[in-house]
């Protein structure tokens, strides 16, 4: 099974509203201010993962700062996943700092269907992966659930893009570190983050971590995931395609021609969020 762990999908209202939601929430007006950025729909996705032969996509929010943006996106997504049974795992995407209401919304969105909660974005959304008392509720949540927490994710060198944010692997330590029972997935391979796995108390606190290869090819040589897998352990890779950004077949070519063996290929492609997620397959 081919399982691609990190895509994103929206309602038609984001698309024929453009300007009330870039208006609205800061995480939208920061991805697709620029015209050109893409968006897709439910039947998008399908019909990708039909071309690119992926079997299972799971189907992110954007880190939503506004509250009526957050929900039109987690019901949509859990929605799809109804329409689309087997083919689509849903997320819901909250903004911690919501309080109440972010916990009402999970809640909600876990008892329809969802799977994770995420994507968060911590630089848009205004919360600080150093003073963790804001986001307890949340993170209990998950833990209780048994569900994955995805994170967006920064490198601190290279170049610039529309959200890459601050959110570096010294602050998402220090978030697994907080929540050592919550299981994180911090996407575009944590900013680098595996690479610290070299340094053993470093490895020993990203035990619940995992990590996703979103836009991995506008961000890293295809060895990233040989390295990291060496580094990290290779039950933590996940392939993540970040589509539209991304198309699948061109991000799962990076896979297999990154120096993984054939076992940790497998668990990249699919293995490894299976397991973290309890899918079953056919």
């Amino acid at each position: 099974m081919i399982v691609d762990s990190h895509t994103h999908i929206l309602p038609g209202e984001f698309r024929d509203q453009q300007e009330r939601w870039l208006a609205a929430d800061r995480t939208f007006s920061a991805l697709f201010n620029d015209t050109a950025a893409l968006t897709a729909s439910s039947k998008d996705l399908i019909t990708e993962m039909d071309e690119a032969g992926v079997d299972i996509s799971v189907a992110l929010g954007y880190g939503w700062t506004d509250q009526d943006a957050a929900r039109l996106s987690n019901d949509y997504l859990i929605a799809t996943a109804a329409e689309f049974p087997g083919k689509i795992v849903p997320y819901c995407s909250v903004d911690p700092s919501w309080g109440e209401a972010a916990l009402r919304e999970v809640e909600r969105c876990l008892s329809s269907g969802a799977r994770g909660i995420g994507e968060l974005h911590a630089d848009t959304q205004g919360w600080n992966p150093e003073q963790v008392e804001g986001l307890r509720g949340i993170m209990a949540l998950a833990s209780e659930a048994a569900v994955p927490v995805l994170v967006h994710a920064s490198e601190p060198v290279g170049h610039s893009y529309p959200g890459k944010g601050a959110t570096t692997p010294n602050r998402l330590l220090n978030l697994a570190a907080a929540f050592p029972d919550v299981a994180f997935i911090f996407a575009h391979f944590g900013g680098g983050l595996p690479f610290y796995a070299l340094v053993p108390e470093v490895a020993e606190t990203l035990s619940n971590v995992y990590f996703d290869s979103a836009a991995t090819p506008f961000l890293y040589r295809p060895d990233v995931y040989a390295i990291s897998a060496a580094a990290a352990g290779s039950d933590r890779i996940l392939f993540g395609s970040d589509f539209p950004l991304i198309r699948q077949g061109r991000a799962m070519e990076g896979v297999r021609s990154s120096g993984l063996n054939d076992t940790d290929i497998d668990l990249a492609l699919g293995g490894n969020v299976m397991d973290l997620l309890g899918l079953k397959s056919d």
